[in-house]
């Protein structure tokens, strides 16, 4: 042993002692020296890993380790390469032409010779996984199958249509509609098509439904079972058609015949054949991962089956080193404090990038986590609820994109959880998602210096930045502030755009956002109807909402609060939220607010008064008012530009202060609203820092400099 340093080669042996001369070969056996090591020591160890590529076939556990000293350094060796792998590598330059049997059945045939193959046995690949229904609400939540990963993007599955939706023909029997619910979806479903495309398809039954037949900010994976094609009619094992907000647009998955496009791929999953169609240019030393399983031995409870577990656990760090090829996550972990991520690359996984619960003084900084197919990066209730003491998380400086690959709705790049209190994500680069690029709970959460782009680029009704705290409305001190949104609200699906999309929200009259000196430039588009309804910047109905200094560039809607002004009857209680009412039917039930009964939120207040009615007092005014009828929402002293995209009346007028609703609800003063350069450094380059002069126009209004956004 090299004094507190553990070695770890491609080369070395764990009979060896760990120093420089005799190093360990896996990371398991250095982690279980050093933990040895930890019991009678209050120095620094390191697990120092030399270049090269170490495989884990089972999670690694870092479990009780509660030694307030030493620290533990999982690290590269200096500047060398490492990378921790689940998979299964490949070179690109073993694969062949695909056999003609294959290539003759495609559809829309390629260019000769563009597909290779490989018969996954020969790498010793057994386990394919499973396919598995998918949906926010609904998922079987089974482990990912094994997917294919070039150069560590995830490839496609070969599917029709390429790059665009197809629909269906709605109904005009209502018994065709069922509720997107798992009871729901159990018998399957079928609906009428317009084109026969499927009657070429060998083995239909082996395709999968990917996209939306329910309401479209949800994500629909369903399995096909059949094609009619008499009726032209499609036949899902388990599915349902919805009506509610449903305008329908998906593509297949998992269709031999339809490998016809770069990066592309199909597995036979009788004969293990590994079909791709590898993009152009792709360099010819590429390497090919499979993800495997790491399944989670002696375990008690649901097996997370990540690549590291850490449990009970502080004073651990993880730097400059690469984790890939999974079918779960690369790290999860619960009651934890301490665990740093420094400079460290995550992809190529089948569920999340990083997960922790209960855990505290967590730091992720300066990684890049891509090409997951859930979060980027999760906290579930982190930090006291009770007592509001801060989780003291800080994600910060990380690239996080294409997230979400395979549960596509309600996943993001950054995800803080049920009762998350004080956590901090900053100076960030939140990109290339389908659904919201971040999702926020909790209490005094601070949100700034992030640049959110090309986001919710598949779904309708969601948002950049999406909050929803209307069930849960104590929890405030949340700080949106000095971030970049941009390149928001211009998707299409199968010719209809998104409707309802924006930067920020606080869904259903969510309550006590604090939005303030943020940059919103190009969110929707000049055109009329559809490519501009509903899309903007900022929705927030619920009260004591606060959004002041802020610049609207191009944008279709800065603001909007679609509630309206309406007298409301005060309750037994002396409340405007009675905690009955008589519905249409002349029953009395209970009032409810997005879901939650009235008078379960009024005890539940009470209990948490004591404590964050010392840090909120306006919470002992919440229930004396009413989202319809108290102006305490603000919008103040913002700067609204629109020179290549004019404000949107499709829904309405715009008001003399830039945002669209009523005024009775909204205390709105000092906004300057124009179509003219005020005084960009460059509005035609896209650099929109305001000129000093520029900046006088609005009390209080900052420069935005545009190197203050994203990764520093």
């Amino acid at each position: 042993m090299d004094g507190q340093k553990i070695f770890v080669s491609t080369v070395g042996d764990d009979s060896g002692d760990g120093s420089e001369e005799e190093p360990l070969r896996t990371l398991e056996k250095a982690i279980d020296v050093a933990n040895e090591m930890r019991e009678d020591s209050d120095k620094l160890i390191e697990i120092l890993l030399r270049e090269g590529t170490y495989s884990v076939t089972n999670t690694i556990k870092i479990i009780n380790s509660q030694k307030d000293d030493p620290l533990l350094k999982i690290s590269a060796y200096q500047d060398e390469k490492v990378t921790i792998n689940a998979g299964v590598d490949i070179p690109l330059s073993a694969m062949s032409i695909a056999d003609s049997d294959f290539t003759n059945a495609i559809i829309d045939k390629p260019n000769a010779g563009s597909v290779l193959q490989y018969n996954l046995k020969d790498a010793q690949i057994e386990d394919l996984g499973e396919i598995s229904l998918r949906g926010h609400l609904i998922s079987d939540e089974k482990e990912a199958q094994a997917e294919l990963s070039l150069n560590g993007e995830v490839q496609k599955l070969a599917g029709w249509p390429n790059g665009e939706y197809t629909g269906l023909i709605k109904p005009t029997d209502s018994n065709e509609y069922g509720k997107r619910t798992k009871s729901g979806i159990a018998n399957g479903c079928s609906f009428q098509v317009n084109y026969d495309r499927p009657s070429q398809w060998s083995k239909p039954e082996q395709a999968w439904l990917s996209g939306t037949i329910g309401p479209n900010y949800e994500f629909d994976y369903y399995p096909v079972s059949r094609f009619d094609s008499e009726e032209k009619r499609v036949y899902l094992s388990r599915g349902a058609l919805e009506k509610y907000y449903t305008e329908p647009y998906y593509r297949f998955e998992n269709v031999p015949e339809e490998l016809d496009e770069p990066g592309e791929y199909y597995i036979d999953r009788q004969s293990g054949m590994l079909y791709f169609y590898p993009p152009e240019d792709t360099p010819k030393d590429s390497v090919l991962t499979i993800t495997m399983s790491t399944p989670t031995l002696d375990v008690s409870g649901k097996a997370p089956n990540s690549m590291f577990r850490i449990e009970n656990s502080k004073n651990i760090v993880f730097e400059n080193l690469i984790f890939k090829g999974g079918r779960g996550s690369a790290i999860t972990g619960k009651n934890n404090s301490n665990i740093q991520f420094i400079n460290c690359e995550i992809n190529s996984f089948g569920e999340n990038g990083i997960r922790f619960d209960a855990s505290t003084d967590i730091k992720i900084s300066d990684c890049k986590i891509h090409d997951v197919g859930q979060d980027g990066i999760l906290f579930v209730s982190c930090g006291n609820y009770k007592t509001l003491s801060p989780s003291n998380i800080v994600v910060s400086n990380n690239d996080i994109y294409n997230f979400a690959r395979l549960e596509r709705s309600y996943k993001t790049g950054i995800d803080f959880g049920y009762r998350c209190v004080g956590a901090t994500a900053a100076n960030n680069h939140i990109h290339n998602g389908p659904h919201a690029g971040m999702i926020f709970y909790g209490v005094n959460n601070d949100i700034y210096g992030n640049e959110f782009d090309n986001l919710v680029t598949e779904f309708s009704d969601m948002d950049a930045l999406y909050c929803n705290n209307s069930n849960y409305p104590w929890e405030r001190g949340n700080k949106i502030h000095n971030n970049y949104f941009h390149d928001i609200g211009k998707s299409s699906m199968n010719g209809r755009h998104q409707i309802n999309v924006r930067a920020i929200r606080t869904d259903n009259r969510g309550c006590g956002l604090n939005i303030y000196e943020n940059l919103f430039y190009n969110i929707g588009d000049g055109g009329n109807g559809n490519g501009n309804n509903g899309i903007g910047a900022i929705t927030a109905e619920g009260t004591r909402n606060r959004i002041f200094n802020n610049l609207f560039v191009d944008c279709n809607e800065a603001y909007f609060n679609t509630l309206q002004y309406k007298e409301i009857e005060t309750a037994d209680d002396g409340t405007l939220y009675p905690d009955t009412i008589i519905n249409s039917s002349g029953v009395e039930v209970a009032n409810t607010i997005n879901g939650a009964k009235v008078a379960d939120l009024k005890k539940q207040m009470e209990n948490y008064l004591p404590v964050y009615g010392k840090q909120f007092p306006e919470l002992y005014n919440y229930f004396y008012e009413h989202p319809n009828m108290s102006k305490t929402n603000e919008f103040k002293n913002n700067m609204i530009i629109n020179i290549a995209i004019p404000l949107s009346n499709f829904n309405g007028t715009q008001n003399e202060e830039g945002f669209r609703g009523s005024q009775m609800l909204t205390a709105a003063s000092g906004n300057y609203v124009s179509t003219s350069d005020p005084g960009f450094v460059s509005y035609d380059n896209g650099n929109l820092e305001l000129s000093s002069s520029a900046t006088l126009l609005v009390e209080g209004l900052p420069k935005f400099e545009m190197s203050s956004f994203g990764i520093q």
